[in-house]
């Protein structure tokens, strides 16, 4: 796996890609806190940014209209977009493995419960011994 550059850390930090990028492995890349922990981030800009220009555009309501707009752009739907994307990888993982039937099978982070490890496509953790029907 290939070392990302500066920009590439930056994008990911604030998770401003909507798929994972080509050096994601069969791990989860994304997971459901990491996206409501970025779409958390982009908004706390967002606000603290909106709050600093707010006393040059004091009330005026194309001022926070615009601000409303971006806020949506830039902070909830790109979130919605990536919790999309992460529920469809679910269902597949769910449908196609052992670990996707199984009860101790965590689906908002893709985590085998009792051995705390995230489930991949290739091989269950447990090696199938620690499987139960849910």
């Amino acid at each position: 796996m290939s070392q990302p550059t500066t920009t590439e850390q930056i994008i990911d930090l604030f998770l401003l890609r909507v798929t994972p990028p080509d050096r994601a492995a069969d791990l989860p890349y994304y997971t459901t806190g990491s996206i409501m922990a970025a779409a958390v981030m982009r908004l706390t800009i967002i606000g603290a940014a909106a709050w600093g220009f707010s006393s040059a555009y004091s009330s005026s309501g194309w001022w926070w209209t615009t601000v409303m707009f971006v806020a949506w752009g830039v902070g909830v739907y790109p979130a919605y977009l990536q919790y999309r994307r992460f529920n469809e990888s679910v269902e597949q993982l769910q449908d196609g493995t052992l670990c996707g039937t199984c009860r101790h099978f965590n689906p908002t982070n893709q985590l085998c419960t009792i051995l705390d490890e995230h489930v991949t496509s290739a091989e269950p953790p447990c090696e199938g011994e620690a499987w139960e029907p849910r």
